[in-house]
């Protein structure tokens, strides 16, 4: 109707306080979009209210009845909610809990809503024919996005140049630990690219990508950078062994609950993880970024 304002709807970013979150809620602001975000700590709260005053503070694997209606008025999801995959992220609860449970009760009200279109960020190795946990927890919730009946897009990323973080931790502590030999490829993303790419998915996509960066490195490349740029001496450890973790004292090291961690972690290390080239920022340049003081 002539001279009637239309309420453009909202975009729901879930997991928005992450490393990836924060930048997709970023670039939707720098676009003008009207923007709701989840998050689930005090400092998530504060960190996203620069951006949107339109903030939740909700563990959606713990509280469905807190989440109730957080996709009203939502015409689009875009979830990065997960648990994380950092050997040394203190302990929480299941991948069951945070990558299934949570984005399920998150898909339950989008559909109870009418949300027309739902953005899930996966994880590759996701259809993985190993029963890895992490990647179990991520396929389970794809097949109730793919049989829900909304449109949909999953990405799987090969991985983030954050995810390599642990390195940096090591390297600090004089050891880099390479798991087999060192000549897997991948090409990692930096989160800012894949914000980027996600945004262009905004009002359609593929169904289901597999995402990776500009460059395609070995393991062994990758962490020779970490050496060059923080130091550390790298030790490689044959991949049978890396799997008896608590024969390698890796457990005192790491804290405990790491072993499908490292499991998973083994398996990505030691096979190529290549995913459609997209972005611009290299790994030596967030390298070169990388605030050392944070990296503890």
């Amino acid at each position: 109707m002539t001279g009637m304002m239309i309420e453009e709807e909202k975009i729901l970013v879930a997991g928005a306080s992450g490393a990836l979150g924060t930048e997709i809620v970023k670039l939707l602001k720098l676009e003008g979009k009207d923007i709701r975000v989840l998050c689930r700590s005090d400092e998530g709260v504060e960190k996203l209210s620069e951006f949107t005053n339109d903030v939740w503070k909700v563990d959606a694997a713990k509280d469905s009845a807190g989440i109730k209606n957080i996709t009203q008025n939502v015409s689009t999801v875009i979830s990065a909610l997960g648990k994380s995959v950092s050997l040394f992220a203190t302990p929480e609860a299941s991948f069951y809990e945070n990558d299934f449970k949570a984005n399920k009760n998150l898909l339950d009200d989008a559909l109870r809503n009418g949300v027309h279109r739902f953005i899930y960020v996966s994880i590759k190795g996701a259809d993985s024919p190993k029963e890895y946990k992490v990647a179990r927890a991520h396929k389970l919730f794809e097949n109730e996005l793919i049989t829900s009946g909304l449109d949909y897009t999953i990405i799987r990323p090969v991985g983030f140049y954050s995810g390599l973080n642990d390195l940096a931790i090591l390297a600090k502590r004089k050891l880099i630990t390479l798991i087999g030999s060192g000549k897997s490829k991948a090409n990692s993303i930096h989160p800012k690219d894949l914000a980027g790419v996600i945004i262009s998915f905004l009002e359609n996509g593929p169904e289901i990508i597999e995402i990776g960066g500009p460059n395609i490195h070995t393991r062994l490349e990758m962490v020779q950078m970490i050496k060059e740029i923080i130091g550390g001496k790298i030790i490689k450890i044959p991949e049978p062994v890396a799997k008896i973790s608590a024969s390698l004292g890796l457990t005192k090291l790491f804290g405990k609950g790491i072993h499908d961690k490292l499991d998973y972690f083994t398996f990505i290390t030691t096979n190529d993880m290549i995913g459609e080239t997209r972005g611009e920022i290299s790994f030596q340049e967030y390298l070169g970024d990388l605030d050392l003081k944070k990296i503890t």
